[in-house]
């Protein structure tokens, strides 16, 4: 199916890949709220093209210190909490479509409840990371990592994250090539 030259996704397909992708991940957040956020990007990436995502699912206070606000009018949720299971019941007005325009980080508990938008993830050092989990020689930190193609600071900080902060699920939507990752314990899972 397309909408004018973009080909839509198939959301139920790639949730259905998602399922089998995460079956093993050791990761305990509910899937229920894995398939909710997976749904909610995707179906935004097929109504949306050229904007950049990053989410960070399970996020708990002890990380606050990895966090920083640099717009404070970009943190939509910090008054406005809501639920990823409402989305969709409730008023669009803070949704996760509304961010898509910001840079950062959203940041979801592992109830599900967002508690920020648009902040800076700080001092996950990507390198070390990578020569943790896949040490050796590679050309770059995306090689390292496992990417199939360059990727960006957004998406090496994603992984890290997902290796820095136990028992995340990251996701992260690229803006130049409209990639889809989903990232657990420092590896991709699942990539579209």
């Amino acid at each position: 199916m397309k909408k004018g030259n973009k080909k839509l996704i198939d959301v139920e397909k790639s949730l259905k890949d998602i399922r089998k992708s995460m079956a093993e991940s050791g990761v305990s957040l509910p899937f229920l709220l894995k398939k909710r956020l997976s749904r909610l990007i995707l179906n935004l990436m097929n109504r949306q093209s050229e904007f950049g995502l990053f989410v960070i699912l399970g996020w708990q206070n002890k990380w606050n210190k990895f966090s920083d606000v640099p717009d404070s009018r970009q943190d939509i949720y910090a008054k406005h909490r809501i639920n990823v299971l409402e989305i969709g019941k409730i008023g669009s007005r803070h949704n996760i479509e509304s961010t898509i325009n910001f840079d950062g980080t959203i940041l979801i508990d592992k109830k599900g409840d967002i508690l920020h938008s648009g902040l800076m993830i700080e001092g996950l050092r990507p390198k070390e990371i990578a020569n943790e989990i896949n040490p050796g020689k590679f050309k770059d930190l995306s090689e390292q990592f496992g990417f199939k193609e360059k990727v960006h600071l957004r998406h090496l900080s994603a992984i890290s994250a997902s290796y820095v902060f136990k028992n995340t699920t990251v996701f992260t939507v690229s803006e130049e090539t409209g990639t889809f990752h989903v990232f657990e314990k420092g590896k991709i899972v699942y990539s579209r």
